[in-house]
């Protein structure tokens, strides 16, 4: 269970305030308290007054607040005023830490300017005091006051010091917690456009489905309603609707397969490269296309980003051929430049006549220009269709 953060529990126990001013604080209470019971008399107001003052001194303790930018200006200044008050009465000078915690106090709570008007006034009360009451030499009072002085500067440098590392890590805390907020949009991001990425390929299958599948579909269902409509009247022009739609739905099957075969993944049982072209290749085997994969030049590793674009390119030119083309070869070249790669495409078929580029190709040319590169496509002066990539390499 949690300890309630009243003034009991401060007594003992303030998140906020130094370890060792707590103890220092206590311990010289005890040092006082034991001193005058032990030697009697040496308290210049008598011992009564002295343990009302020590009293009052123990009520202000749980008040102070220890942090920058605390508004309890009155507490500290009346644990200043009756600290002082208790080292006067005290007369054995073993009080003096207590001093130095309530300055300790004004520099930790107000900064530095104002603990150092509170350690010039302190020690003028108390060298004023010395001489008033106490009745001691002026060169006395004066040389005490000095060396409170000297030990309140230490004092001070050392809570500056602390002031300083707890804003250290109070900004540290800060921009952890910025950081990690970030992280979390980040991650929010990603997913954001990994969702919209999928979308996008979900979009482009809808499309190339619908442009070949379902019209495979709307031609074997028309074929087949004529077929029903002239079973008994024309049974030969219905059985001829009836092969029509058999033969299609044998194609419209060959084209999901070859839409399946087009999905395969690009890091093919971790292969990477010229490999995972190589794979994609072998995946068109038996579909009639013959594919040759060859690399131009040192072959390099490059980021998945460019590996994906070139895998996505080879992916596009081969459904093409094997759609469009009518040929039977692909020759697929990779090559590595300096600062750059090429990946070229290209067929021994009659190329793609005045066909506009259709929605795999503008897919495939927004996804080279996303890192920078150009895709080129097009009939070769020979005969057969190119398709070629070129992507840069980042420095």
């Amino acid at each position: 269970m949690t300890p309630r953060r009243d003034g009991r529990w401060r007594l003992l126990v303030d998140p906020e305030r130094p370890t060792l001013l707590t103890v220092l604080f206590w311990a010289d209470l005890a040092v006082v308290v034991v001193t005058h019971l032990l030697y009697p008399g040496r308290s210049v107001a008598g011992f009564a007054p002295l343990v009302l003052l020590l009293g009052a001194t123990v009520l202000l303790w749980p008040t102070l607040r220890w942090r920058r930018g605390s508004t309890r200006w009155a507490a500290s200044a009346a644990f200043v005023v009756v600290v002082g008050a208790v080292t006067v009465a005290d007369g054995s000078g073993s009080s003096v830490f207590l001093v130095l915690i309530a300055l300790a106090n004004v520099a930790l709570a107000f900064g530095l300017r104002p603990a150092l008007l509170a350690t010039a006034g302190l020690s003028a009360w108390l060298g004023i005091a010395e001489v008033v009451v106490v009745h001691k030499p002026v060169d006395d009072a004066v040389y005490q006051s000095v060396g409170v002085m000297l030990f309140a500067a230490f004092v001070l440098g050392l809570g500056l010091a602390l002031t300083q590392a707890r804003e250290a890590r109070d900004r540290a805390d800060r921009l952890v917690t910025e950081l990690a907020a970030a992280h979390e949009e980040l991650r929010a991001y990603a997913g954001r456009v990994h969702t919209l990425a999928v979308a996008e390929e979900r979009a482009r299958m809808a499309r190339e489905l619908h442009d070949s599948v379902g019209h495979y579909l709307t031609v074997i269902k028309v074929g087949l309603e004529n077929a029903e409509r002239y079973r008994e009247r024309d049974p030969d022009a219905a059985w001829t609707d009836v092969r029509q739609a058999k033969t299609l739905t044998a194609d419209a099957l060959q084209e999901v397969r070859r839409g399946v075969r087009a999905m395969r993944p690009p890091m093919l049982d971790g292969r990477r490269g010229s490999d995972a072209l190589r794979e994609l290749a072998r995946s068109f085997d038996g579909t009639g296309l013959q594919v040759d994969v060859r690399v131009d030049g040192d072959e390099r590793e490059l980021d998945e980003t460019r590996e994906l674009v070139l895998f996505r390119a080879l992916q596009e030119a081969l459904t093409n051929a094997l759609r469009h083309s009518g040929g039977s070869s692909v020759s697929v070249r990779l090559g590595f430049v300096p600062g750059a790669v090429h990946l070229a495409v290209s067929d021994d078929g009659h190329g793609d006549g005045s066909r506009p580029r259709g929605f795999g190709l503008t897919s495939l040319a927004e996804r080279v220009r996303a890192v920078g590169g150009a895709l080129h496509t097009g009939n070769e002066p020979g005969g057969g269709f190119l398709v070629r990539v070129d992507l840069p390499e980042p420095a």
